[in-house]
């Protein structure tokens, strides 16, 4: 678990603690407005190499040379012990136990000259590079016709190896055993396998193959399947279906690899490592071409010894297939750099500007990544930072999505606040909680027997004192007082219905007001009668419906003081007050 991320004198941060505890494989939605400093994280990661944070002069805190950098991590590990990494501009002790990657927009404006003294801009997108250095392409060297000579002389049992090391799956399969086919070689188990051999070249030479291989498996197979080491690699091969049709075959190929690996172990694993390199380039061209829909063919390109996906012009792409295809590009290269136990995967603000289509398919793809982190028995934690609030945001849409609300509010609603929310469906005070103080009504109530026993301040039964009470918490909140975040939503939604009551002149038109149910619906229902309510009012409904229930099991305060912070809605709200 990351517990703590502490960053210090990175662009916009001079100190900031995230008190986090976040869970791996699981995805994490930071959510943070805009100028909180989610950008400055994702320039504190990116900034790090395996030695140090090295930071442009630009991104230090005020520009100031003088603020050093720093970035610290608390981390629990598995075994319950904690270690406390940190990164300066000097040192580096978070790489030994984590890797970390960044996806950001990789759209930039490029400036262009002109020679009649007008300068004129374009938008680009950075070319990713998928592979930083496309690896030698080694043969595996191995010969059909050398390995039934080596064998003896019923080599023609043998399958071909070349059906194993021409499947790109399997060879990716056996390049995470080089352990198995190593020991394989092992001495006592060269000797068990020698004298199945043996046996197995003691038959007629002039059976058939089929003869042979049928023979093999009524009276070797048991033999070899228990062999240690062997078995791990005859098991993986028969999981594929590559034209052997029978569990034998496996085996006979199991022994030519073990054979062909011990040879020459580095040329083994070179051909292994371009092999791998062939399949990830076949898979993301695939990727690529389901999802580019742009008369632009846009494809991987070997350049320079790199794999590199070039984009056209942002003005020849749209800005959907531009951002899920550059997601895609990058995800796959935050695949090849996170190879740690412990792996640190950052999204910046990526998902906030995806449509619903391509917001699900990057969902889908981040989900995957998940998948074949934890198949792999490692860690990953992917950091997805955003300005929505993904309670409310209906594509965000993962099964077991954790949100950590960055700017985490310290203030405390009042219990009795939460009481009453809690329980303002309670059949003994719902229809004059819902009437007298959750909407504007021009009478009174008396529930204060009622409110005693629901452990609700017994003053708030009678309407007027809860009214006094929540409209004390709006001059806290305008004059930067430790308010009660519901309670100023509360009057928010009393005095907006209460200024368009009182600008009804007739008793008819009061009570159809009072009669109609919602506030949105309230003052349409005024506008019909002449009377048309600011365009604000309509515009705080984000604050005052929000703020009128209460959720189990989720943050309730850190979504609505996060926009009660916000300044644009405080001058809305003090408008509504003046």
């Amino acid at each position: 678990m990351i517990r703590i991320i502490e960053i210090e004198n990175i662009k916009g941060i001079d100190q900031k603690t995230l008190d986090l505890g976040i869970y791996p494989n699981k995805p994490s939605l930071l959510v943070a407005p805009n100028g909180f400093g989610k950008s400055s994280l994702a320039t504190a990661f990116n900034s790090m190499n395996n030695n140090r944070i090295l930071l442009a002069e630009d991104d230090l805190h005020a520009e100031n040379i003088s603020n050093l950098p720093r970035i610290a991590i608390e981390y629990v590990k598995e075994d319950n012990s904690v270690l406390n990494l940190e990164a300066t501009n000097n040192s580096n002790t978070i790489s030994s136990h984590f890797d970390y990657f960044v996806i950001n927009n990789l759209t930039k404006p490029k400036g262009i000259g002109s020679r009649f003294g007008n300068a004129t801009a374009r938008l680009e997108i950075k070319d990713v590079v998928l592979v930083d250095r496309i690896p030698t392409n080694t043969s595996f060297g191995y010969s059909f016709t050398n390995s039934k000579t080596a064998f003896g002389n019923c080599g023609k049992v043998l399958p071909n190896a070349n059906s194993v090391l021409n499947n790109l799956v399997l060879v990716e399969k056996l390049s995470e055993s080089y352990q198995a086919l190593e020991r394989a070689n092992g001495l006592l188990i060269q000797r068990r396998l020698n004298e199945i051999i043996a046996r197995i070249n003691a038959q007629d030479q002039t059976a058939t193959a089929n003869v042979l291989n049928n023979w093999v498996s009524l009276n070797c197979l048991n033999d070899l399947k228990q062999i240690n080491y062997l078995n791990t690699i005859g098991d993986l091969i028969n999981e594929f279906d590559i034209g052997y049709n029978c569990e034998t075959k496996s085996y006979l190929a199991a022994i030519q690899l073990v054979t062909l690996y011990n040879s020459n172990s580095n040329n083994f694993k070179a051909a292994c490592v371009f092999s791998n390199y062939r399949l990830d380039k076949q898979r993301f061209d695939e990727t690529l071409t389901t999802f580019n829909c742009t008369w632009r063919n846009i494809s991987t390109s070997q350049t320079g010894g790199k794999l590199v996906v070039k984009f056209p012009q942002a003005i020849h792409i749209s800005n959907g297939q531009r951002d899920i295809l550059t997601f895609i590009s990058m995800l796959f290269r935050a695949k090849r750099h996170l190879k740690k136990g412990a792996n640190i995967l950052i999204i910046d603000e990526v998902f906030d500007y995806l449509d619903d289509a391509n917001l699900t398919a990057a969902q889908y793809y981040i989900t995957q990544f998940i998948k074949e982190y934890k198949l792999a028995n490692k860690r990953i934690y992917p950091l997805i930072l955003t300005h929505l609030n993904p309670n409310y945001f209906k594509n965000f849409t993962f099964s077991n999505q954790k949100v950590y609300y960055l700017n985490k509010s310290n203030i405390q609603v009042v219990q009795g606040i939460i009481n009453l929310l809690r329980n303002r469906d309670d059949l003994t005070i719902k229809a004059e909680v819902s009437k007298y103080l959750l909407h504007y009504d021009p009478g009174t109530i008396n529930k204060r027997n009622e409110f005693r026993a629901l452990s609700i301040p017994e003053l708030w039964g009678e309407n007027d004192n809860f009214e006094t009470h929540v409209n004390n918490e709006v001059q806290n909140y305008l004059t930067d007082i430790p308010y009660d975040p519901f309670a100023v939503c509360g009057a928010l939604r009393l005095k907006i219905e209460r200024i368009a009551y009182d600008k009804l002149q007739s008793p008819e038109a009061r009570t159809a007001f009072i009669g109609t149910h919602k506030t949105r619906s309230k003052l349409e229902k005024a506008e019909e009668m002449g009377i048309v309510s600011p365009e604000s009012h309509y515009l705080l409904g984000i604050i005052y419906n929000e703020g009128m229930h209460w959720k189990l099991n989720q943050d309730n305060v850190s979504p609505i003081a996060s926009k009660l912070e916000n300044l644009t809605i405080k001058k809305l709200i003090a408008d509504v007050f003046a």
